[in-house]
């Protein structure tokens, strides 16, 4: 059977709290185990339906990497991810084995990254097939079964930021409950480390800043 290995993220566009990238792999043989148990586009289900898919699919090699809003502000936010997709696979790669370096890998798309990443995989000797591949989370299990784990989790630490900050509504520039409380937030003084200050939705308060340096890397310091 052969090694399949999804990588997905969420709260890409999130105003507030990290990005999480998550790389999780599976046998061709695990697929329909995956969909009769509802594995899907984590968009399609609720908070609660991820958190009961996560106890199960914890039980399969995954890894997670997660993007601070600092660094958002700081970096180009495709670079980091790159820099985060190929840090969860290198760490899969170690997991792994021989099996890593003939599997199938199929990347959400962000950017015009694959290139690159076949590059970067080729110095982990990587010999098997690249997918990236937009709306990969619809079309493939591993993918979707990535995409859960990385929106649940997020889910967890949007809770932690609600007990710790206050947050409200889902930490999206397009919720009104979370802009509520972020121009509360900001009008008492308070500038908390969990906001993307770079994002357009400060320009408002005045408070946007600009990305002052690009997080681009030679080949050799990613294989650092």
């Amino acid at each position: 059977m052969g090694l399949r290995i999804g990588v997905d993220e969420a709260g890409r566009g999130s105003l507030i709290g990290e990005l999480f990238v998550v790389a999780f792999a599976m046998f061709d043989g695990d697929e329909m185990f995956l969909i009769d148990l509802g594995v899907r586009d984590s968009k399609k289900l609720s908070p609660s339906k991820r958190a009961e898919l996560y106890k199960v699919l914890r039980t399969w090699p995954f890894e997670v990497r997660s993007i601070t809003p600092r660094d958002i502000d700081l970096y180009n936010i495709n670079e980091l991810e790159l820099n985060a997709v190929f840090d969860v696979l290198k760490a899969l790669a170690l997991r792994l084995g021989k099996e890593f370096n003939v599997a199938r890998i199929v990347v959400d798309k962000f950017g015009n990254v694959k290139p690159r990443l076949y590059e970067m995989l080729a110095h982990l000797d990587f010999r098997g097939s690249l997918i990236v591949e937009e709306d990969a989370d619809d079309s493939y299990v591993e993918v979707s079964a990535a995409s859960i784990i990385a929106k649940h989790l997020r889910d967890r630490r949007l809770q932690v930021l609600k007990a710790v900050y206050g947050v409200e509504g889902s930490g999206y520039p397009g919720d009104p409950r979370t802009l509520r409380w972020l121009e509360e937030t900001l009008k008492s003084g308070s500038k908390p480390p969990i906001v993307r200050y770079s994002w357009a939705t400060l320009e408002k308060f005045g408070l946007r800043v600009r990305k002052t340096k690009l997080a681009f890397k030679t080949l050799d310091e990613y294989l650092k």
